[in-house]
This record gives structure tokens, C-alpha cells and sequence, in this order.
């Protein structure tokens, strides 16, 4: 009978914990977990962040890694039906209160800077219903925007203040899906091409020229990507772990989809534009998560169980240590 041994011409060593390094096709059994464990290269590493003053999900969000906004949300402290008001500022390292959204929202689309946001559709605590309404951040306060004829939550978003796309969603809590499309001009919302695919709890990334759109629930979870063109959809490549309420960044050939409704709910994926690589896993599983930053430089925003964590994204080769089962 052949052993690993014979195999291989080395012994499996017999650690009572993980290496600090692994090596890439390193062997060892962990004698205090009595696990097999093995050295796999995977695709960028998720490390922890400053956490948020206020934990909460469903939060509007967006800017960058260093230069991060989160809007709204809820959670079971808030204001009639849970939903929040206060703005936080990330710097990469530590959250900082900006100045509060004049209603309560969550569930919505998010577009734009620190400094120039929008924060549209959603939940509203007053009245309590789903809206259309737009805001808008200066980086100081927000002012009121365009309003869209679509009335949606669970809905994706992406592009800047001026320029934004939203897509899919759903009219009420676990209503009909929505394919349609509306962009946004900085003052009026108008229709866009159709999705493909009709979801809800979808992300997305990119400008209202060149988004990709992505996972989401059908009502069964979705792993499709498309594409827009500023037009119409097309097919893109789908995801290795179909999902809802995930949060995504980045730009259409250049995507980041992390967490969401399908456990350990921790799962990255990185596009480029045809295919979907996975990544290192979130260090806390979560769903209705906001997004931000780059492929290469993501953020990840409280979540589903309420959460404060905050998770920064750095992309390149990582040796991690995985659990040898069988089949």
C-alpha cells in the first residue's frame, strides 16, 4: 500500500500548531486540532480595519480604501424600524462621524467619493416605505437629488455622483425581482437597458458606461455577471459561488465580490472581465455588506449580523492553510 511517504520522500510533519509561514504544497498535521492541513496559494488577503462607531447593515456605501463612506443602514438600536441616520468617514485606519442623512435609509444603491456621494433608493424610517428618493454629500451634509420613478430596495449600484447606474431590486421585501435599469445625471433619473437576468440583493461595480452587475437572488441565488455598456446587458462569466446580498468593487474588468447570503458567507471572487478567481476569504462571514475601494484595495462595511468589523483587501498570491477532507 503506497504511503505519503513513499510517494512523496518526506514525512508529514507532526506540528502542535499551523506554521506562521506555509509553504505552497506544505503538509502537516496539526496534533492539537488532530486536523491534515495543507499550504494553498490563494488569491489576496482580507486584514482587519478600523471598526465603525455604529454596527449596522444594509449600509450605502462607497470611495475608496483610505478614503471610505458609509451611510444609513440598520440595525436593532435605531430609530423606528431600525433604520439609521448617521454618516462615518474612513480614513484606513479609524471611522469618524460625518454629518447624518436627513432620513433613516438602508437597502439602497451607493455611488461616488468620501466627498461627492449618492445615496439612492431603499428603505425610508419616514415615511416608512420603499423609495426613489436621491441624496446627495459634499463631504459635509446632504442635500436632496433626483428622484427616480422606480420605487426599489435590494437594488445594485455603482458609477460617481453625476454619472450613476442603478439596477435590478426588488419593490418591496421579498416582492417581485426587477431587471429594469436607471441612470442618473445629477439631477434626473432616466431608464437604461434591461438586465438579463431580473434580482434582487445584486451587486455591482464599475461607471454607468462600463458596469458589471453580479450574484443576486432570482428568487434562488444567482451566480451571473453582466455587462453595460451605457446600452444594453450582455453575458459575462459567472461566479464560482452563486449568491445574494453580496457587496462588490472596483471597476467592470476589474471586480471584487465579497460576503454574502451563502455560508460561511465569507467568499471574494476577483473578475477581470471574462472569469472569476476566488480569494481569500472575509475573516467574519457576513451579508448585506457595504462595499468599497478597488480590486486590488477593497472594503468591506459592517454587515449582516450587525456587525462594526471592517476588513481591508489587499490583492496578490497568499499562502493560507486548508483542511484536508475527504471525498
Amino acid at each position: 500500500m503506497a504511503t505519503y511517504y513513499g510517494t512523496y520522500g518526506q514525512k508529514v510533519q507532526y506540528l502542535a500548531s499551523d506554521p506562521a509561514s506555509p509553504q505552497n504544497g506544505q503538509v502537516w498535521f496539526n496534533s492539537t486540532s488532530n486536523l491534515l492541513k495543507v499550504g494553498i496559494t490563494q488569491q489576496g488577503a482580507w486584514a482587519t480595519g478600523g471598526n465603525l462607531v455604529t454596527a449596522r447593515n444594509g449600509i450605502q456605501s462607497c470611495g475608496t480604501q483610505t478614503a471610505g463612506l458609509a451611510a444609513g443602514g440598520y440595525n436593532g438600536t435605531g430609530p423606528p424600524a431600525g433604520g439609521v441616520t448617521s454618516t462615518e468617514e474612513y480614513d484606513g485606519t479609524s471611522w469618524t462621524a460625518g454629518g447624518n442623512l436627513p432620513v433613516g435609509r438602508w437597502s439602497g444603491g451607493a455611488a461616488g467619493t468620501q466627498t461627492t456621494a449618492l445615496a439612492f433608493s431603499g428603505d425610508l424610517v419616514t415615511p416608512a416605505a420603499v423609495t426613489g428618493t436621491s441624496v446627495e454629500y459634499d463631504g459635509t451634509s446632504w442635500t436632496s437629488g433626483g428622484t427616480s420613478p422606480v420605487v426599489r430596495r435590494d437594488l445594485g449600484g455603482c458609477g460617481t455622483q453625476t454619472v450613476a447606474l442603478g439596477f435590478g431590486g426588488t419593490p418591496t421585501y421579498g416582492g417581485p425581482k426587477l431587471n429594469t435599469t436607471q441612470e442618473y445625471d445629477g439631477t434626473s433619473w432616466t431608464a437604461g437597458g434591461n438586465l438579463g437576468t431580473a434580482r434582487d440583493g445584486i451587486a455591482g461595480a464599475g461607471l454607468q458606461t462600463s458596469a458589471s452587475a453580479f450574484g443576486g437572488n432570482t428568487p434562488t441565488a444567482s451566480a451571473a455577471t453582466e455587462e453595460y455598456n451605457g446600452t444594453s446587458w450582455t453575458a459575462g462569466g459567472s461566479l464560482n459561488t452563486a449568491r445574494g446580498y453580496l457587496a462588490g468593487a472596483g471597476l467592470q474588468t476589474a471586480a471584487l465580490a465579497f460576503g454574502g447570503d451563502i455560508s460561511p458567507n465569507a467568499q471574494t471572487e476577483l473578475y477581470n472581465g471574462t472569469s472569476w478567481t476566488v480569494g481569500g476569504n472575509l475573516t467574519t462571514g457576513r451579508l448585506r455588506l457595504g462595499g468599497a475601494g478597488t480590486q486590488t484595495s477593497g472594503l468591506a462595511i459592517g454587515g449582516s449580523p450587525d456587525t462594526s468589523a471592517t476588513e481591508e483587501f489587499t490583492d496578490g498570491p497568499t499562502v493560507v492553510a486548508r483542511t484536508v477532507t475527504g471525498t
